[in-house]
């Protein structure tokens, strides 16, 4: 339990020590719910807000609705569709239309579990043509690989992840485009709601600034 409480102290205390950092800072909040429809489908709906510029302004909203199939105890794979505002910095606010396609498999060893989720996204910009520097759609490759700590008699589930970001389609040079790095932890709060909060890095390649992300999350079975 003490272990657990560091952590969590330990990630407030990186996201509140950034405004020195000459990268970004962004809080990133969601509220989600999931269903099960029968054995192994669930449906689930979240809403999630970003902010930039140090907290001073939104960078995009967006609502998500999905299904997943549990295949097996170490496999499950889904799919869902993201309606996303985005606050372009020189354009303004534009609308897209994203969709995934993942598989994520899983090995447990007494109290962690590791996992690799794999995902396909295709994202449209409605009304931004595409150009010679930027592709609309866009087509990413995510790879994400987690390793989860479940702690006995503890409400607290602390992980860590890194995940890449590959650009499939781009017009100048497909390849690596940025990597997160993740450190966070859940906290069970009973059998159906679930907080989330974590700590994230995320760099690029190109000239945007690399951001660092205070993310706070809430997540219900209903």
């Amino acid at each position: 339990m003490k272990r657990s409480v560091f952590l969590l102290s330990l990630v407030l205390l990186f996201a509140g020590n950034l405004g020195a950092q000459n990268d970004d800072f962004g809080v990133w909040t969601s509220v989600g719910a999931t269903k099960n429809l029968f054995a192994g489908l669930e449906a689930s709906v979240e809403g999630e807000v970003r902010t930039r510029d140090d907290v001073g302004a939104i960078d995009r909203w967006s609502g998500t609705v999905g299904l997943s199939y549990k295949v097996c105890n170490f496999l499950k794979v889904g799919g869902d569709y993201v309606f996303i505002r985005y606050n372009h910095v020189r354009r303004g606010w534009e609308t897209g239309h994203r969709y995934n396609l993942y598989a994520t498999g899983s090995y447990t060893w007494k109290v962690f579990t590791l996992s690799l989720r794999e995902r396909y996204q295709h994202t449209y910009k409605r009304g931004v043509p595409g150009t010679d520097t930027s592709a609309n759609p866009a087509d990413i490759f995510r790879s994400r690989l987690q390793l989860a700590y479940d702690i006995k008699n503890s409400a607290f589930k602390p992980y860590a992840s890194m995940e890449l970001f590959h650009r499939l389609n781009d017009p100048q040079n497909n390849g690596l485009d940025k990597i997160r790095y993740t450190l966070g932890t859940e906290y069970k709060l009973n059998e159906r709601s679930t907080f989330n909060v974590y700590y994230r890095y995320e760099t690029v390649r190109d000239d945007d600034p690399n951001l660092h992300i205070l993310g706070i999350g809430y997540a219900i079975k209903l």
